[in-house]
């Protein structure tokens, strides 16, 4: 067909020289160039059809790949599964509720404010080899106990780094409030990220651990003070059942009060003093 027309359109013009070949030279000619015309306007039909059933944007799969990945943090140490720590949550949620309509040294978000600040202050603290100032946020016994800790690391010439540290969930699982204020505590189970190494104190060589960012958990305990909470004892989350075989403590006619509505199992996990 190609040829045809080409051939066509090549002796077309020569054709209508001749009489006996008008044809040729007038509707010929015309035929030709219509050959020639629709041939083109195929192809490119064809492309622009081919072109539309292209996938000219990413697949799903590489849509995915491009989102940028969240990076995963390794828990360290102990994990304490949820299940364990329920019941004696709610109980204790329940009773914290309480206590706050008549003492708000006992709201949630305000008790979750103060272990968030402390865990902080008192980690820099630790990487800074320093206890000066956390005297007005821990107890007397701890620190003693903190300046022991940091005098040992800068004997050995180490220095404990944690970096940016994060409090990611702050779950109270013991409350103290008998008569008394000074005899008020809680505890609570902190859940936080951060780096958690030695490194030597002059040339930064890593001694311990690794540089990476780590989720854990650590059991903190804060005693009610005159002006604050101090912080009273840090403890591993490995002494989680010790935490829990302790009841929470309220006063006797609080307690009286409390049972008027609380349940059943909030009742299982509070005694009266």
């Amino acid at each position: 067909m190609i040829l045809f027309a080409i051939l066509l359109s090549a002796i077309g013009p020569v054709l209508a020289d001749r009489a006996d070949y008008v044809w040729w030279g007038g509707p010929g000619c015309c035929c030709s160039i219509f050959i020639i015309w629709f041939f083109f306007w195929a192809i490119n039909k064809f492309n622009s059809e081919f072109e539309r059933g292209r996938k000219t944007g990413l697949t799903d799969e590489e849509v995915l790949d491009d989102i940028p990945k969240k990076k995963q943090v390794m828990f360290k140490g102990e994990k304490i599964p949820e299940w364990k720590i329920a019941a004696r949550s709610k109980g204790t949620k329940a009773i914290l509720k309480f206590l706050s309509y008549t003492d708000n040294w006992f709201e949630r978000k305000y008790i979750a404010d103060v272990a968030d600040e402390a865990f902080r202050l008192v980690k820099e603290a630790i990487e800074a080899r320093s206890v000066k100032g956390l005297e007005r946020r821990v107890t007397p016994d701890l620190l003693e106990e903190l300046r022991k800790d940091v005098q040992k690391h800068r004997k050995d010439r180490e220095v404990h780094v944690f970096g940016r540290d994060e409090v990611t969930d702050v779950n109270v699982l013991h409350v103290e409030a008998p008569v008394g204020k000074a005899n008020h505590t809680f505890t609570a189970l902190i859940s936080a990220k951060s780096k958690d190494f030695f490194e030597d104190d002059e040339e930064g060589e890593v001694l311990k651990g690794d540089q990476k960012t780590y989720a854990y958990q650590e059991i903190w305990t804060f005693r009610r003070s005159e002006k604050r909470w101090l912080v009273e004892l840090i403890r591993p989350s490995t002494d989680v059942d010790h935490v829990l075989e302790a009841k929470n403590i309220m006063a006797a006619i609080e307690l009286e009060e409390f049972s008027k509505d609380a349940s059943p199992e909030h009742l299982k996990e509070v005694v009266g003093r």
